[in-house]
């Protein structure tokens, strides 16, 4: 059975690298160094008649991919590109993608390991593969695939040539297997590193973070803990350092274990360094926050990294700006200030290009960055409008708004006010039409078109409908968007208890719409979404056939009922909260969010009346309106079992 399966595997590697309907590698077991020839045929394909859209090769070598531009020559319906690979290449993946549409051949990627001179995989190909299921794909838009990751992984590390070579993969390979066998082996790899005398750092560091969280051994923890203090005594005060420094809450305390941790590290050890630069920027905010700029600037000149202190400028004026066009400035000619800086940055390193990443390519890096100026101008534009300065502060608005192809919500709000305040109230309502239609609106702005349409004369009854053909338009074009995503998969059971101790099980809850959301107290994101959950609760509390599941997990806290139902309370929330249970004591795992393959949180799903996936939504960076639109949007779709299903999660 073991051979059938590798033969298998194999099998299904080959036809994953030559994707025959839609891209071969034309190169026949590319070896390092050489140069690989693919071709693609977007028919088919999410990129069918699309123009212009860019391939590009992430060169899997160790760590980080390596991303290049693929020039691609157009003959028919065939694009042919090459790519040069280094000596260190083992495994290259293809992307093709035109703006945000990306094709990725359905998840199951483009691909090809590369070959030694015997026509065999390369040592450490498949491991290469696996670290982009796992983690790494996510840069150019593939979906996580843990068991194909372990699959890879497991093939790769059955040759204990690879286990030696790449110990530290092979480690975290073993970390992540429930497998007895494989629980045995990674506490025999750690039993080994810890015989070496100059044991590194990062190995004792690691090995102390496997033996606490995936063989579950505190003793040997604290011992390897100790060791670590003993050998790196630097390397431990700074642990303890950032513990105390989570702690601190004020501008004293903070500034203390800054000095403390300064004292201690190394100006090449970049981890401290990095380490070093947010403590920076989280001084610089709270001084800022005090009206001491000067003592702000301090810290802010000390950050190196241009980007980071771009940042941290941009977030220090976003704040004094009041946050908003239709807010209060704190201090705007401060804040233009910070803001000038921030721009300047940017565009400096626009034209330098000196800390591009590898990960990206040229093109990507200057895509990002167009979109970080534009981020930018927005703060800048809406100081500018509190300064009275509203010509200029139109023309800057005007080019983010275009620079994010009128997408985002909030810099479209500064553009409409703007456009009120600059071109009056006609050319302000046009645009307004325009934002509503597209669904790319906020209630301020829904406000603003009401004042603009009744003082054009219009009654209150004409608003009414015309406010409704409006949003009627945009959410259509929200629903047809929607379908693209919808799935039909069976939602794994459950029966967890509430907040009352109360079992609730999804099982009893067959008959109903039910939307699951995965949180937990100390997730940001999550917090920021719970204003547009509430809505969508609010929305839904009188219809019986509608329910909501606020499931909290990844919570390890001791105090962990307390602290979950003072934050419930003390926020005046309506949910329905669930325990998820943990597998150990440690509380590090996880049944059913495991169960449900969530990889991150906030995740919503939404099941249907026979307990089956139909909708699944990742993360959080939109308004509490969207979100109780999208969500709407969603519940609509499943009552009328409407779009098509495409795949599962």
């Amino acid at each position: 059975m073991k051979k059938l399966t590798s033969l298998l595997l194999a099998f299904c590697l080959t036809l994953a690298s030559f994707a025959q309907q839609a891209f071969e590698v034309m190169t026949k077991k590319p070896t390092p160094g050489s140069t690989i020839v693919i071709e693609y045929m977007p028919r088919n394909t999410v990129l069918q008649g699309k123009k212009d859209f860019e391939a590009t090769a992430y060169l899997l070598e160790g760590g980080l991919p390596r991303a290049v531009e693929v020039p691609l020559k157009q003959e028919g319906g065939i694009f042919r590109g090459s790519v040069k690979t280094a000596d260190s290449t083992r495994a290259v993946f293809f992307a093709f993608a035109k703006d945000e549409i990306r094709d990725n051949n359905n998840d199951e990627g483009y691909y090809t390991a590369l070959y030694d001179k015997k026509g065999e995989e390369v040592p450490g190909a498949h491991a290469a593969l696996a670290s982009a299921f796992g983690n790494f794909g996510g840069i150019w838009g593939l979906k996580r695939n843990q068991q194909k990751g372990a699959e890879l992984n497991k093939k790769e590390f059955a040759n204990t040539a690879s286990q030696k070579k790449f110990a530290t993969e092979y480690a975290s390979y073993l970390s992540q297997s429930k497998d007895a066998a494989d629980q045995d082996a990674l506490r025999k790899l750690l039993t080994e590193r810890l015989k070496n005398e100059k044991i590194s750092e990062a190995d004792l560091t690691q090995t102390r973070f496997f033996y606490q969280n995936a063989l579950k051994d505190k003793a040997m923890a604290d011992s390897v803990a100790a060791l670590l203090k003993s050998r790196y005594p630097a390397a431990a005060q700074q642990t303890e350092l950032v513990a105390q420094w989570n702690k601190a809450k004020t501008l004293p305390e903070r500034e203390e274990v800054y000095q403390k941790f300064a004292a201690v590290s190394s100006p090449a050890n970049e981890l401290a360094k990095n380490r070093l630069e947010f403590f920076d920027q989280v001084i610089a905010g709270m001084y800022a926050d005090s009206g001491n700029y000067e003592a702000a600037k301090k810290y802010l000149a000390r950050i190196e990294n241009k980007q980071a202190r771009a940042n941290a400028l941009n977030s220090i004026a976003w704040k004094l700006s009041g946050e908003g066009i239709n807010k209060q400035p704190k201090d705007a000619k401060a804040g233009l200030d910070f803001s000038k800086q921030s721009l300047a940055l940017v565009d400096e390193e626009k034209k330098a290009m000196k800390n591009k990443p590898a990960y990206l390519t040229a093109k990507q890096y200057q895509r990002n960055l167009d979109n970080t100026h534009n981020m930018y101008a927005d703060t800048y534009a809406t100081l500018l409008y509190h300064k009275g300065d509203y010509e200029q502060a139109y023309a800057v608005e005007k080019a983010a708004v275009e620079g994010f192809k009128r997408k985002d919500a909030s810099m479209n709000e500064a553009f409409t006010a703007l456009t009120e305040k600059t071109k009056g109230a006609k050319a302000a309502q046009a645009e307004l039409e325009k934002f509503m239609e597209e669904g790319k609106y906020t209630p301020a702005m829904k406000e603003q078109l009401q004042r603009l349409y009744i003082a054009n004369g219009g009654t209150q009854a004409q608003w009414t409908s015309y406010i409704s053909n409006l949003e009627e338009a945009a959410y259509n074009k929200f629903k047809a968007e929607l379908a693209k995503q919808m799935i039909n998969v069976p939602a794994p059971q459950f029966a967890l208890k509430d907040l009352d101790g109360k079992e609730v099980s999804l099982a009893s809850l067959k008959g109903k719409i039910v939307v699951v959301d995965f949180w937990a107290t100390w997730c940001g994101p999550c917090r920021a979404s719970f204003p547009g959950m509430q809505t969508a609760v609010n929305k839904y509390k009188n219809n019986p056939d509608v329910a909501f599941l606020f499931i909290d997990t990844w919570e390890n806290d001791s105090n962990r009922v307390q602290k979950v139902t003072d934050f419930v309370a003390q926020n005046k929330y309506s949910f329905h909260v669930l325990y998820d249970d943990a597998k150990s004591k440690e509380g590090n795992d996880f049944v059913v969010v495991e169960n449900f393959k969530v990889e991150g949180i906030p995740t919503k799903f939404v099941i249907d009346r026979n307990n089956n996936i139909r909708f699944k939504a990742v993360g959080f960076d939109g308004t509490a309106d969207e979100l109780a639109t999208e969500l709407t949007a969603m519940i609509d779709m499943v009552n009328a079992e409407g779009g098509d299903v495409k795949k599962g999660f």
